[in-house]
């Protein structure tokens, strides 16, 4: 069986470049310059099970787009089956820095306000070019956005899981 809490997502193939097997890739990883490091193994998500790929370059393309070539990949035709797949790495705690997380770690979590009321768990984050926002279901099964700034988050406890936020009129 497949631990999926194991692997993050850090970005998505979106389609080929030239001819020698490289890709353009949705990057949503903060951390590219470790990730895509030439010799760092990925995985791509095919067929519900994880294939090891080798990172042979990376370039840059704009804010959210990057280059990669991998090593078992030597033309269009070879990686084309991979088009708009899934790329992750292993979880690596020793990239965070003390009082960090991976954003994905907040799904799933109970988000209270500052007088301990619920509002509901985050489902999603979004990642807008101005910010991060917490995707928040509530118990109605609606949707309240909150951004991931200091000013409305108090306080993150992944151990137990939940989120205080300081919530502003008309914002819930």
């Amino acid at each position: 069986m497949i631990n999926d809490n194991v692997y993050l997502k850090v970005g998505s193939i979106n389609k080929p470049v030239g001819l020698k097997g490289e890709v353009k890739v949705f990057s949503t990883t903060t951390f590219k310059n470790i990730r895509y490091k030439k010799g760092n193994v990925l995985f791509l998500f095919v067929d519900n099970s994880y294939k090891e790929v080798t990172i042979e370059s990376y370039r840059q393309k704009d804010s959210k787009f990057d280059i990669l070539k991998f090593k078992e990949f030597n033309s269009p035709e070879e990686i084309e089956p991979f088009y708009q797949k899934d790329l992750f790495v292993l979880k690596d705690e020793k990239v965070l820095k003390k009082n960090q997380y991976f954003y994905d770690d907040l799904i799933n979590c109970k988000v209270v306000n500052q007088d301990n009321i619920e509002i509901g768990k985050v489902v999603k984050i979004e990642e807008f070019p101005s910010q991060i926002t917490l995707k928040i279901e509530n118990n109605e099964k609606k949707f309240i956005y909150i951004p991931f700034i200091d000013v409305f988050i108090k306080s993150v406890d992944i151990e137990n899981k939940t989120i205080i936020c300081n919530t502003i009129e008309g914002m819930i």
